[in-house]
């Protein structure tokens, strides 16, 4: 990450740190230290703003002492920014709480600081210290001696492991989840599944447990062999339970399946939608006028020409729109075409039925498929009894 940009009229307050006089006592000789260098830094602040910080540096006078070599600097830089820092502690904390606590985006938190604090830095700056962040947090999540204060309310524990791949032919990641604080303990990427390398991460698993101090109730996984064997080798006697996402999912498989067979069926049967609809509108085609040898003469731009108005297809579900085109339609030719719209239409909602896909083993998309091909069956027949001749001369 490299240094942001300051303007050329960027006016920064200029803080001086120095070692406090208890501070100044070298660890080793017990001699009073001496300032031999200043270290200049520039950063933001959310209170103050820009900042020219210089922080003066001691170490011990006597050269044969260790302290002569190590560097001193006064406890108050490092409250105010970590070495290297171009932000300080308090516009870090507040990128990362608008991160991740609120769901901002990098750009949202660009333009909030540009407009509340007046500071203004590249996206990538922000993206590397909400890295920080997650990295902090993270490291804090997964303290020990928090995690045993965490838990010494719980009971008993209820653990879970399951494999995340992003893509075929990379590596797996298997993650362990405690239900009963709704915490994440660890991740492990793994090449393979094998008995031998799940049985590792379920050996860190116990060693969790371990630390923890807490009896394990209860595991839930999706019933992988490597997973069966392993927990039972690993924590003998646990129960061991099917997760109910994985259970569904599996059995609904060959519930899928037979209602992908019935769809194949089901969009055999619905042919030649395709063939009206070209037959329609082929007999709707104006005649193509005669192309002229000479060119045409220049059309005067002073006042555009409106383009047609294109009456909106009656929905095939109104079983009484043939009744109205009836009732408002006088010429036979009129007619013709109102029931060639009522063809249209339906057959632009069959088309969208069949491409309908959507559904998972609860509400399968062949069904749902089967249901709205009855009712526009319906429909038409409703449509064609009301009104015999026209709609059914067309179809």
């Amino acid at each position: 990450m490299g240094c942001p940009r300051w303007k050329p009229d960027t006016q920064f307050k200029k803080l001086v740190l120095e070692p406090e006089p208890d501070e100044r006592i070298c660890s080793h000789c017990e001699h009073f230290t001496y300032i031999y260098e200043h270290r200049d830094r520039r950063l933001y602040t959310m209170d103050d703003g820009p900042v020219h910080l210089v922080s003066k540096l001691a170490h011990c006078p006597v050269k044969d002492c260790p302290g002569h070599a190590e560097v001193s600097v006064a406890v108050a830089e490092m409250n105010l920014a970590p070495p290297r820092w171009m932000i300080d502690w308090k516009l870090f904390l507040w990128m990362g709480h608008r991160r991740f606590a609120r769901s901002w985006s990098v750009p949202q938190i660009r333009s909030e600081m540009k407009d509340s604090f007046g500071i203004v830095v590249s996206p990538d700056l922000i993206e590397d210290y909400i890295r920080r962040y997650q990295t902090m947090v993270a490291a804090r999540e997964s303290d020990p001696r928090r995690m045993v204060d965490e838990y010494r309310k719980v009971k008993s524990l209820i653990l879970t492991i399951d494999g995340l791949q992003p893509e075929k032919g990379h590596e797996t990641l298997y993650v362990v989840r405690e239900l009963r604080t709704q915490r994440i303990w660890f991740a492990t990427p793994l090449l393979s599944s094998a008995e031998e390398e799940i049985k590792h991460v379920l050996e860190q698993a116990a060693a969790w447990v371990k630390r923890v101090g807490k009896p394990v109730k209860l595991w839930i996984s999706d019933k992988q062999q490597a997973f069966v064997t392993g927990i039972a080798k690993v924590f003998p006697g646990i129960a061991h339970r099917y997760c109910a996402n994985h259970f569904l999912r599996d059995v609904a498989k060959p519930v899928l399946e037979i209602d992908g067979h019935a769809k194949v069926q089901m969009r055999r049967k619905v042919r030649g939608l395709r063939d009206v609809e070209r037959r329609i509108l082929s007999e709707r085609a104006p005649l193509t006028p005669a192309v002229q040898d000479a060119s045409p003469p220049p059309v005067e731009l002073a006042a555009p020409v409106a383009p047609p108005r294109i009456p909106k297809a009656p929905s095939p579900n109104a079983a009484a729109a043939p009744m109205a085109m009836e009732a408002g339609i006088s010429s036979p030719e009129s007619r013709d075409r109102a029931d060639a719209d009522v063809v249209l239409a339906y057959a632009a909602t069959i088309r969208g039925i069949l491409n309908d896909d959507q559904g998972g083993p609860l509400d399968p998309p062949g069904l749902r498929m089967a249901g709205a091909l009855q009712e526009v069956r319906g429909s038409m027949q409703r449509c064609v009894k009301r009104k015999k001749g026209g709609l059914a001369k067309a179809i």
